[in-house]
């Protein structure tokens, strides 16, 4: 799949894309797996400072999409 260059896009072409993509039944199934991946998982206090980094920069990605598909906007 080639990359699309949204560099040239307004913010609301952009969020448009995402509710496009998010509003679908099977965009609803990937986003509930997204944050119950990243979200609603939680890591013991033997996790590394690594391992919390990693998972709170997949969680940002996850609120990243959830703020662009929201009503709010």
């Amino acid at each position: 799949m080639q990359p699309y260059d949204t560099r040239h896009m307004s913010e609301a072409q952009i969020r448009e894309a995402f509710v496009k993509c998010f509003s679908s039944r099977e965009g609803r199934i990937v986003l509930s797996y997204l944050k119950r991946l990243t979200q609603e998982r939680y890591l013991g206090p033997e996790s590394s400072s690594d391992a919390l980094r990693h998972l709170e920069g997949q969680r940002h990605l996850v609120s990243i999409i959830q703020n662009k598909i929201s009503d709010d906007n």
